[in-house]
């Protein structure tokens, strides 16, 4: 399956524009004054299809945006290898002094940072601040930071915590932004939800991870620690278990098609069906469980994933806003 893997790191910076950067975007930039940002409505353009209009969402800091591709589209592998239509998340965190708002999200440094080192397969990623845009996608972002933007996917969509999580979650926005400055800071790594070293060839036995915040996260992993290790809220039901992803990648007619080619294939020649790695090669792969700090003390089995997350109980709609109704608010 390992694409759910390799390719959940593969996620795409928010793009901007080409113009002078503004003192503000700098200090969010470049020093990680994630603090100076202010606790403002951002009205986000999403759609929920690729063929669907343009709706804006209002956004409120530590709201959650889900983005996903079609099965047609240049990025179909990482559509197939991850389950469900979305396959990447973000956290909105505020507004500069311009009006531009700014996320956070887990990315790789580049395309091609995938290597076996002594601790099996790595990734060189890291945590990124980067501006999204100012309302209604009006005006871009006066600098371009990254190589790939929200714009190359095919939807996007948001949702946030229902009120007695979001509650919790306000009560410690200092602390979260504090946590989300130092990780900049320390350029927090990116870590793949799944452990292949060169016990894996021995054993045939693949072990996922979700260790919380202590050894780095990936995209979705990166959100759920922060709101279940550093708040202390855990939505529900955001994790798939290890036969779940067994089932999705031998049975789901999805699933079943998606295909590791030759290039990241480092369990033998040429291209692999997924599917294959469970069945004809006899891999196993096994699940991950801990305890996290919310307040009863949760155990959380599995690895979280973006659908799951957009899914669960804990989270809700946010409705739609015409333009020129908010632009009277």
């Amino acid at each position: 399956m390992f694409r759910i893997f390799l390719f959940s790191f593969l996620f795409f910076l928010a793009g901007c524009g080409n113009d002078q950067p503004t003192v503000t975007q700098n200090l969010i930039e470049k020093s990680y004054r994630v603090d100076l940002l202010k606790n403002e409505i951002y009205y986000f353009p999403a759609k929920k299809s690729s063929d669907a209009p343009t709706l804006y969402l209002p956004l409120k800091p530590f709201d959650l945006i889900f983005a996903g591709h079609d099965q047609n589209s240049s990025h179909a592998l990482i559509s197939a290898a991850i389950p469900g239509r979305y396959t990447h998340m973000l956290l909105y965190i505020g507004k500069d002094d311009e009006g531009f708002a700014y996320g956070v999200e887990m990315n790789t440094v580049s395309a091609d940072t995938f290597h076996i080192g002594a601790d099996g397969l790595q990734v060189d990623g890291r945590l990124y601040v980067y501006c999204l845009g100012s309302d209604f996608g009006e005006k871009e972002c006066p600098q371009d930071l990254y190589h790939n933007g929200l714009e190359t996917y095919d939807f996007l969509w948001a949702r946030e915590l229902s009120e007695p999580l979001y509650t919790e979650v306000t009560k410690r926005k200092d602390r979260l932004l504090r946590t989300i400055r130092q990780d900049l800071q320390n350029a927090f790594p990116f870590q793949l939800p799944m452990h292949i070293g060169l016990d894996s060839f021995i054993t045939k036995t693949i072990y996922l991870v979700d260790d919380g915040r202590t050894n780095g996260a990936d995209c979705t992993e990166y959100i759920a620690s922060l709101f279940e290790e550093v708040a202390g809220v855990c939505p529900r039901d955001i994790r798939v278990t290890a036969p779940q992803i067994v089932d999705y990648f031998t049975e789901d007619p999805v699933g079943k098609t998606t295909i590791l080619p030759a290039k990241y294939n480092i369990f033998g020649k040429g291209d692999l069906q997924i599917s294959e790695l469970f069945t004809k090669e006899g891999y196993t792969l096994v699940g991950t469980s801990r305890k996290t700090s919310c307040n009863d003390t949760r155990i959380v089995a599995g690895i979280p994933i973006p659908q799951l997350f957009f899914e669960s109980p804990d989270l809700r709609d946010i409705l739609p806003v015409e333009q020129n109704t908010a632009d009277t608010e």
